[in-house]
């Protein structure tokens, strides 16, 4: 997979000037070195994540270079939930890094007892960090709902399908449910959601911030936790 940029010369509020001509403003960056601001095209970018992710390695072609990047963060809009940024992580493809891999679950509408309303599948884990080469990680972890047969029933990290003599899990032990089979109760209230008014200022504010302070942001996000012990 790949994706053309080029690099940016414009900063802050003139960002909005590059998103209305369907331009993506983003930054390159490696722990240790600069970050590099770029822009690209956005219908581009939202193809390439969606097939992507965070966890699928991309060629990015900026002007005579070369980077091999994962996409590390996208920040959205709150209302149109378009994205307005994108960091990318440079990788070396010999040295193993951690990366957030997300859970997919399939096949809840084949559970007996979700087919009854007598059940509900929770997703207890979104997403479960691990260490690999940047060419071993895994796109996402696929758990199957249709196999929890009476309430109560879990899958757990000890029983999800990956190779593991590539890739380690390093912030869940074995024990540690993924998905649960559980009973319906009456679902509470949800809490009131975020105005416009407010997600706009959130959005204001984060723009104002320098791409040094939003690489540093993004870099500390993929600072590695303790490992757990099993």
């Amino acid at each position: 997979m790949q994706i053309t940029a080029q690099k940016r010369e414009n900063f802050g509020k003139k960002n909005k000037a590059l998103r209305r001509a369907n331009m993506l403003p983003g930054v390159v960056m490696e722990k240790g070195s600069q970050s590099v601001p770029v822009v690209l095209n956005s219908v581009e970018f939202g193809k390439a994540y969606k097939e992507a992710g965070e966890t699928t390695l991309i060629d990015f072609l900026v002007g005579d270079a070369d980077y091999k990047v994962l996409i590390s963060e996208v920040q959205l809009h709150p209302v149109t939930l378009k994205p307005i940024h994108a960091a990318f992580r440079k990788v070396n493809l010999k040295e193993k890094i951690t990366a957030q891999v997300p859970v997919e679950v399939v096949n809840e509408e084949l559970n007996a007892l979700v087919k009854a309303k007598e059940a509900i599948v929770l997703k207890l884990l979104d997403e479960i960090e691990v260490e690999a080469l940047p060419t071993d990680l895994p796109r996402e972890f696929v758990v199957d709902a249709s196999k929890l047969a009476a309430v109560g029933d879990e899958i757990k990290v000890k029983d999800l399908d990956y190779d593991r003599a590539k890739v380690e899990i390093t912030n869940h032990s074995d024990e540690d449910p993924v998905v649960l089979l559980d009973k319906i109760e009456e679902i509470k209230e949800e809490e009131a959601p975020v105005s416009e008014e407010e997600a706009l200022a959130k959005v204001t504010a984060t723009e104002e911030l320098s791409e040094e302070e939003k690489a540093k942001r993004a870099l500390e996000k993929e600072e590695k936790p303790e490992k757990v012990k099993k």
